[in-house]
C-alpha cells in the first residue's frame, strides 16, 4: 500500500491533540465510470470516519451502504492511505493526524436512495452522488479546484490518488 505524507506546517507527533481515520472508496463501473458525491459545497469520493473498534473494512463497506444505497463487499484492502497533519481542522484550531484509507471497487450497481442512512450535515447540505467518466476525472478535479467549487485540500489530495491509482494500476482497472 502507497502512502503519502503531507505536513505543510512541520508539525510534529507530539504536537497532534487528536487522530482521525477515515475511509474513501474509487467506485468504478464497467463504463468506465468513477461515482463521486457533492456535499457540503465540495465534491469529494464516498467515505467517512471510522466509528469505536470498527476495522477500517468494515468501515468502508458501512460508509458505501450509507452514502450511496449500494452493497458492496471488500475483496482487497486499501491501496492508499493519505496521512494529513492538520494544523487548524476544518477550522477548529485543533492539530489533528488525519489518515485516508482509498479503496477500489468495481460495479455496476447503481446508488439506491431508498437504502442510504445520511447524517445531520449530509442532509443539511444537499448530499447527491453522480458519475464522472474515468479519463475526464484528473481534469474535472482541477478545473474545480482552479475555480473554487472543491476544497483545496480535498482536491490535492484526490488528485494525489487518482495520480498514484493511474500509476499502480495503469487506469480504470
Amino acid at each position: 500500500m502507497k502512502e503519502i505524507i503531507i505536513n505543510d506546517k512541520n508539525i510534529t507527533k507530539e504536537e497532534i491533540e487528536k487522530e482521525v481515520v477515515r475511509v474513501k472508496g474509487l467506485i468504478i463501473n464497467s463504463k468506465g465510470k468513477i461515482l463521486i458525491a457533492h456535499n457540503n459545497n465540495t465534491y469529494q469520493l464516498p467515505g467517512g470516519h471510522v466509528d469505536g473498534d470498527e476495522s477500517i473494512d468494515e468501515c468502508i463497506v458501512r460508509e458505501i451502504k450509507e452514502e450511496t444505497g449500494i452493497s458492496l463487499e471488500v475483496t482487497e484492502g486499501p491501496f492508499m492511505s493519505v496521512v494529513t497533519y492538520d494544523h487548524d481542522y476544518f477550522g477548529t484550531g485543533k492539530k489533528v493526524l488525519n489518515s485516508i484509507y482509498y479503496y477500489r471497487f468495481f460495479t455496476d450497481e447503481e446508488p439506491n436512495i431508498e437504502e442510504t442512512q445520511y447524517d445531520e450535515l449530509e442532509l443539511a447540505t444537499d448530499f447527491n452522488l453522480f458519475y464522472i467518466n474515468f479519463s475526464d476525472f484528473d481534469s474535472f478535479l482541477q478545473k474545480n479546484i482552479d475555480n473554487g467549487s472543491i476544497d483545496k485540500n480535498i482536491g490535492r489530495e484526490m488528485l494525489y490518488v487518482f495520480s498514484e491509482y493511474n500509476n499502480m494500476f495503469g487506469g480504470e482497472k
